[in-house]
């Protein structure tokens, strides 16, 4: 992804009608997530996976250590991204692409939570997209671990990129120790969001090239 360093007035000047679509598309698409949440998903039967985890990995509880990672490395990628406009719009674009397609999966591909769940303690998720309820059939693909793809896949910086990618790992570890996930839901994870982020990395390079 070879974004020109354009300044945010061209950036704003070129595309100022993208930004605020997929800033609107998002806060339309988020607001809508508790209904679908409780509403759609939760009532709706699933099937219950094999976990994978061996027994010497017990759940345990890593809410709190999940938590900061991640908004830890959205700090870093913010920082980072802040004089890089194109790469935010990006972003912006392949999350809701991301959000979206979650819902899709979480309808197709429903699964009730793995045995011995340790419900995640996120306070931001659990009022911005559960309405403040807890919800555990969040489940194929994992959000966590697609939100910190996309942040290591729009980091430019090696060093931050490779933190970025150990922070995602182990996050995906612990969500899955913790049982908030299969272990499925973080394998596809950083796979789906890949392809979403290149499909659309290469639609805005052709977009430039006109």
């Amino acid at each position: 992804m070879n974004h020109d360093l354009i300044t945010w007035s061209e950036a704003l000047r070129q595309k100022r009608l993208q930004f605020l679509f997929f800033l609107a598309a998002i806060v339309l698409v988020v607001s809508f997530l508790p209904y679908y949440f409780h509403e759609i998903i939760g009532p709706k039967p699933g099937i219950q996976l094999n976990s994978y985890v061996p027994d010497r990995f017990p759940p345990r509880d890593f809410s709190w250590l999940i938590f900061g990672l991640i908004y830890f490395a959205l700090i870093i990628t913010l920082q980072g991204l802040l004089g890089i406009p194109l790469s935010i719009l990006l972003g912006l674009k392949s999350y809701l692409a991301i959000t979206i397609l979650r819902m899709i999966t979480m309808y197709l591909v429903t699964l009730e939570p793995p045995p011995g769940i340790i419900s995640l303690q996120d306070p931001i998720i659990d009022m911005v997209a559960y309405g403040g309820v807890v919800f555990n059939k969040d489940l194929f693909f994992s959000g966590h671990v697609a939100t910190l793809t996309l942040l290591t896949i729009l980091e430019r910086r090696s060093w931050a990129k490779r933190l970025l990618g150990a922070i995602t790992l182990a996050v995906a570890l612990l969500l899955v120790i913790q049982r908030v996930h299969y272990f499925i839901d973080v394998v596809a994870s950083p796979i789906i969001t890949y392809f979403i982020v290149r499909v659309l990395s290469n639609t805005q390079q052709d977009e430039k090239g006109r």
